[in-house]
C-alpha cells in the first residue's frame, strides 16, 4: 500500500492499479471459461469471484489518464493512487456481476478491515502509530472467507461487503454501469496486448 510514486509495473502501469485491478482482471479473464463451465454443473451461487477492495476507495476515483505512468499520475499522492485502485476493484467486481451473473457467477467486492500487516511498510513513522488502530491479522480473512464460502453469501452478487461479513455501501459511482463498461473496455484493451 502506498509505495513510492516512482514504482510502476514493468509495463509502465501505476504499481497499485496494475497489481490490484489489471492483474485481477486478467486472472479473472483467464479463469472465466472454467468458472462458466463449472457454474453450469454446480448448485446456484457456488461459483464465486471475490475482489478485495478497501475503505480506501473513498479517497480516490477513476482517472483513466493516471493508470499509466506520466506527469498526471506522478502529481497524485500515493494514498490517492491506492484509493483509485480500490475503486477499480469495486467497479470491476460490479461489472463482472452485471456481465456474468446470468451464467451463474457470483461476484462480490469487500473491505477486509484495517488489518495490521506488512501492507503498511511504506507508512514511515505512521506505521508505528497505525498499529494501535489496526486489527490483528487473524481477522484479515473473515469477510473474504464468508464471501467465498458461506451459503447465504451466494445471493450477494454485485454487493460490497465490510467487516465482519456484512453488506456495506460503497461510494455511489462505483456502482455506475457506464463507468463499469468503460473500465472493462479499457482493461480488455490492455490485456489484448499480452
Amino acid at each position: 500500500m502506498h509505495p513510492p510514486v516512482d514504482m510502476v509495473t514493468d509495463d509502465g502501469y501505476d504499481l497499485q492499479f496494475g497489481t490490484n485491478v489489471l492483474g485481477h482482471f486478467y486472472l479473472t479473464k483467464l479463469l472465466l471459461p472454467i468458472l462458466i463451465s463449472t457454474a453450469k454443473l454446480s448448485p446456484e451461487g457456488t461459483v464465486r469471484v471475490v475482489n478485495t477492495a478497501s475503505l480506501g476507495h473513498w479517497f480516490g476515483n477513476l482517472q483513466f489518464d493516471t493508470f499509466m505512468d506520466g506527469p498526471k499520475r506522478r502529481a497524485k499522492r500515493t494514498f490517492w493512487l491506492y484509493g483509485q485502485s480500490k475503486t477499480g476493484n469495486i467497479v470491476f467486481s460490479a461489472e463482472l456481476h452485471r456481465r456474468y451473473h446470468d451464467q451463474g457467477i457470483v461476484s462480490t467486492a469487500l473491505h477486509p478491515g484495517t488489518i495490521n500487516t506488512e501492507l503498511t511498510r511504506y507508512y514511515g513513522n505512521l506505521q508505528q502509530i497505525g498499529t494501535w488502530f489496526l486489527w490483528d491479522v487473524s481477522y484479515g480473512a473473515l469477510t473474504q472467507l464468508y464471501a467465498g464460502t458461506a451459503l447465504e453469501a451466494g445471493t450477494l452478487g454485485g454487493q460490497y461487503l465490510v467487516p465482519w461479513a456484512r453488506v456495506g455501501t460503497p461510494r455511489a459511482d462505483t456502482q455506475d454501469p457506464q463507468l463499469g463498461k468503460e473500465l472493462w473496455v479499457w482493461l480488455e484493451e490492455q490485456v489484448a496486448k499480452l
